[in-house]
């Protein structure tokens, strides 16, 4: 998620050609999701949901830094479980 189109656009650039990222200048999709934001830490905390096919979050993390995310063996335990 970017904050506005121009920086939605480079993100898809240099991370993904794949899949689109969306951008909300409104940040109403953030505070829905009560991503917290840390001046002092340098913005929005990282967040990371897993949505399934029906829409409803099946797990969430949110981190305390911008270097605290899950392990990538933990999402793929999330995505094996919900994809039984």
């Amino acid at each position: 998620m970017a904050d506005n189109e121009k920086n939605a656009k480079k993100m898809e650039e240099k991370y993904t050609r794949k899949y689109p990222v969306f951008y909300d200048e409104t940040k109403e999709v953030p505070k829905l999701l009560n991503q917290e934001i840390k001046l002092i830490k340098l913005g929005r905390m990282p967040g990371l949901l897993v949505v399934d096919k029906k829409g409803i979050i099946q797990y969430a993390y949110y981190g305390k830094n911008m270097h605290d995310i899950p392990e990538n063996e933990e999402i793929l335990e999330v995505l094996r479980r919900i994809n039984k």
